[in-house]
């Protein structure tokens, strides 16, 4: 039956019929991955579910040990984002959560340390410290906020051990030494990370490396996470994924997670190469994403996956210690 109603039809109609359905899944799909994302994200006000909440405060505590590594210390930092940690520990609070939870005590290390650097600098924080008397818990400091000091000569010699020892001691850097970083030291690093697993071998990554000051000012000015450092970081790449590489509408978010996957295996290859390497967010709005496009001359099939701010490193230096949450997995 299929075949004689498929020599009945027109090749011209079959083939705008198949593009037709196509587009109607596609749509039903987009729509419930947009509601979804909207349902479900922590950007709304009302915070409902431990997740978000654990989300945001993560988020909002990670700007504070992310300040207190930066080369150029601004004492009394981030006063809103100080508030936005307080609000969201009383409200983890009122809603009974544990207190003894990883997230929590993450949050309170780092507020322990904002105020232990600003009482050695005499930066009077007396009302933040009457503000955090309240939220302290029997558990004693975790020590799992704040910041790490690190060594160049350390580094360099912890990227050439074992696995374990080299992905633990790769860390974002947010100082440099302002040596140029040499073009065929990266170029090494990029023929390493192309051992990048991406489906069907397809390989739907871009990369574009920026020096120029000027381009360089443009993408600070529409990257969302570089305030602080970004006039320190000596190159800039930009890295995409052609969504041309994909047919199928299973396959919507495939250059996502392929130029994702490339992402992390160059910041390994720039770790390994002894490259000071720092991951900036790719997501953008659309002005920022026009203005990026039009500077780099980006076509509208590439999405953008995120930028990597590199640099030469200082002999010492301070990085966030951006703890990890413990493991947990389900075994079925």
């Amino acid at each position: 039956m299929k075949k004689m109603i498929k020599k009945m039809i027109p090749d011209s109609l079959r083939v705008w019929l198949i593009k037709q359905i196509k587009e109607y899944r596609m749509k039903k799909l987009m729509k419930n991955d947009q509601e979804r994302f909207l349902k479900y994200s922590f950007g709304k006000k009302d915070l409902t579910a431990y997740n978000q909440i654990e989300a945001r405060l993560t988020k909002e505590y990670h700007s504070i040990e992310k300040g207190l590594s930066y080369k150029e210390l601004r004492l009394g930092f981030g006063k809103q984002v100080l508030q936005n940690v307080l609000e969201l520990m009383k409200e983890y609070r009122r809603k009974g959560y544990p207190l003894d939870t990883h997230v929590y005590q993450t949050a309170l290390s780092n507020l322990h340390s904002y105020i232990a650097v600003h009482d050695e600098a005499g930066f009077n924080v007396d009302a933040l410290k009457e503000e955090v008397a309240q939220l302290e818990t029997d558990t004693p400091d975790t020590c799992s906020g704040g910041i790490l000091y690190k060594s160049k000569a350390e580094v360099m010699e912890q990227s050439k051990q074992d696995f374990k020892t080299f992905a633990e001691s790769r860390h974002s850097v947010r100082d440099y030494s302002g040596v140029p970083v040499d073009m065929a030291e990266l170029e090494k690093a990029f023929e390493l990370a192309k051992r990048t697993p991406s489906a069907c071998n397809r390989q739907s990554w871009k990369l574009r490396v920026v020096e120029d000051p000027k381009l360089k000012k443009t993408i600070q000015k529409n990257q969302n996470g570089n305030r602080g450092f970004g006039d320190y970081i000596d190159k800039f790449i930009i890295i995409t994924a052609d969504v041309q590489y994909y047919d199928r509408i299973r396959e919507r978010n495939q250059a996502n997670i392929d130029g994702g996957m490339y992402a992390m295996n160059l910041l390994y290859a720039l770790h390994y190469y002894d490259i000071a390497a720092v991951p900036l967010s790719g997501s953008l709005n659309l002005n920022q994403e026009k203005n990026l496009r039009s500077a780099f001359d980006i076509p509208d099939y590439e999405n953008f996956i995120m930028f990597i701010g590199v640099g030469n490193y200082v002999d010492d230096y301070k990085v966030p210690k951006s703890d990890r949450r413990e493991v947990k997995y389900t075994y079925y």
